[in-house]
């Protein structure tokens, strides 16, 4: 191989940092209006993502074929990506577009990671070759080779920021600033550690034979644990067989069986390898774990049950649908390697190679098709929720309105189609309420929330007009409306953006409750300035004008909607059962344990 095909990957790094730096920039100047998303996260994933499998691609694939997988790649990653940003929760008031999720970035990183392999092995004609068309050595060596080179740069660029921050660290004891300034800027760090990755996936191109000797080294250590994890999968899936029902009664997870799988699995592949030979385990060993597979399809199998009961109960949720993804993959694997004992003849578990090929090419479509219109996560999620709501399935107060806020474009809707239910009286019922307190709340998470944007009075301003005051028709003082005035005047940025006086949060509303809370004839006043305040703010008029007295705080948690229980009357004074304690300046309440009357044990005469 020549030197031009190590020294590209050197600049592309430049480049990349240069181009995530242009985006980082102009993000946060709000350069992007918020109706560019998609072209926005388009690009995004394209400098993310598409040098990687260049660099991926180095030495895999001829000029022709890599210059064609970039091509595709780039293509399909931009259009999925346009889709995350079209597909977003669309934040009212926002000044930027909204951004990918993480786990849409992480699925498109693996998807991004599996393609070069999946196309350097591709071998239709070649005699032997895997399901007809792979050539699974060369699958495996490539896909093990960037999987070893990625680790090692992200290795070399976590050493490398660790001696810059204790260089700077260094500088800033003797009374030098700039160096610890210089690493913290974005125009310094993004290159720098675009450049660092490049750098260090070069040097694993070029010393391959000791990225191969890495490798081996890795799978030589791991390969003993198969025998372990076999005895254990084993273990577990005869011991089931004693007492399902009793597994599900106490909670069967998917979540743990399904991690439990992926590791078991590994280890099979660490000892298969690339297939041309035999594992280095004892021949019993070799027998053994050759039969555990079947074990392995009891404990997918396991969670698959475990899932489809969790989707039967409580319907699907983004997390549960991808596990449908996961569990079908590890099905895939499992009866492939448990098909290897029909053929006792051929080499050690040969099922390995084509359950891999097939599960991979299930793995690559089922992520393609869940971050893209046709299966969306969230469509999918939201229409099951909201089905079994309208069903009868789900009451309406235990409905997860919070959880329809991180389900993009589809959980949006969902809130504004639940706005409009109304109750006998034709007012708005407690989940209409809530449905409103969830959407105007997630504009605090939206893009630029927490920035320090200039004068917080500019931002945030008292407006006693977003206040709604119970029980209806109670007054609102002009005296509370103006010490409230001084209070948010006073506020820091962080504070007015966590408010609902703050001018990104258009549709959320204050409470205020009007009630006597220490029996004296005459009521306080109860203010929660968040929709979610757990510690409302409570005012009492003393001789001298309304004054700030202090602070409910719950002792059994908060309602998610504080505003959809007080619109509909679900509230009520408790008196207190115990006084406190005093002991010098601490105080001190009693905090009843659940069923404190039942547990009491009788007095001995």
């Amino acid at each position: 191989m020549n030197n031009d095909t190590f020294r590209f990957p050197a600049w592309l790094g430049l480049a990349q940092g240069a181009a995530l730096y242009a985006l980082y920039k102009t993000y946060r100047s709000s350069a992007w209006p918020p109706d560019l998303g998609a072209l926005f996260n388009a690009l995004l994933m394209l400098a993310l993502l598409l040098p990687f499998v260049v660099y991926w691609s180095q030495g895999a694939l001829v000029r022709t074929a890599a210059r064609r997988l970039w091509v595709a790649t780039g293509l399909t990653l931009a259009g999925l990506g346009a889709w995350q940003g079209l597909a977003a929760f669309p934040v009212e008031g926002a000044a930027r577009p909204p951004l990918a999720p993480v786990p849409a970035v992480l699925g498109l990183a693996l998807l991004a990671f599996m393609v070069v392999p999946l196309t350097a092995g591709w071998a239709r004609g070649r005699s032997g070759a895997t399901l007809g068309a792979w050539h699974y050595p060369r699958l495996f060596e490539v896909a093990w080779r960037n999987a070893v080179i990625t680790a090692q740069a992200g290795a070399v660029t976590g050493l490398l920021w660790i001696v810059l921050t204790l260089g700077a660290q260094m500088f800033h004891l003797i009374g030098v600033e700039w160096p610890k300034e210089t690493i913290a800027k974005s125009w310094f760090a993004i290159p720098v550690t675009t450049l660092s990755i490049a750098f260090g996936l070069r040097a694993g191109l070029r010393r391959e034979a000791f990225t191969t000797a890495l490798r081996n080294h890795w799978l030589a250590l791991i390969v003993w644990l198969l025998p372990l994890a076999s005895l254990i999968g084993a273990a577990f899936a005869l011991t089931s067989l004693t007492g399902v029902a009793r597994l599900y009664e106490r909670g069967l997870s998917a979540f743990f069986l399904l991690w439990f799988a992926a590791f078991w699995i590994k280890f099979y592949n660490a000892a298969y390898r690339d297939g041309a030979g035999a594992p280095t385990l004892h021949p019993l060993l070799r027998r053994g774990t050759a039969f555990a597979s079947l074990a392995l399809v009891a404990v997918v199998g396991m969670a698959a049950w475990a899932l489809a009961l969790r989707i039967r109960q409580y319907g699907l949720t983004p997390d549960r649908i991808w596990g449908v993804l996961a569990v079908v993959v590890g099905l895939i694997h499992a009866a492939g390697y448990a098909a290897s004992l029909r053929r006792p003849a051929a080499p050690w578990m040969a099922g390995i190679a084509s359950a891999n090929v097939l599960a991979a090419l299930v793995m690559c479509a089922g992520i393609a098709l869940l971050l893209s219109p046709a299966l969306d996560v969230d469509r999918l999620a939201t229409a099951s929720q909201m089905t079994r709501l309208e069903a009868g399935r789900t009451a309406p107060d235990d409905f997860d309105v919070h959880a329809l806020t991180w389900q993009g474009r589809a959980g949006h809707d969902a809130l504004r189609a639940l706005q409009q239910r109304r109750g006998a009286d034709g007012k708005p019922d407690a989940l209409a309420l809530r449905a409103e307190a969830a959407r105007a709340a997630r504009g605090r998470y939206g893009p630029g929330f927490g920035e320090d944007r200039g004068d917080p009075v500019a931002k945030v301003r008292f407006d006693a007009a977003r206040v709604d005051v119970y029980p209806a028709g109670a007054a609102f003082p002009d005296a509370l409306a103006t010490l409230l005035a001084q209070e948010v005047a006073a506020w820091t940025p962080w504070q007015g953006d966590m408010s609902c006086f703050s001018a990104r949060a258009a549709g959320m509303r204050c409470s205020l409750l009007r009630v006597d809370l220490d029996r004296d004839g005459r009521d306080e006043a109860v203010v929660w300035l968040r929709q979610d305040d757990g510690q409302p703010r409570v005012y009492g008029e003393q001789p001298g004008g309304w004054r700030h007295l202090g602070m409910l705080r719950p002792e059994s948690g908060v309602p998610d909607s504080a505003r959809a229980r007080l619109g509909t009357g679900d509230y009520a004074v408790t008196p207190r059962r115990w006084d406190g304690l005093r002991l010098g300046t601490a105080r001190y309440q009693v905090v009843e344990t659940a069923g404190a009357d039942s547990d009491s044990v009788p007095a001995q005469q």
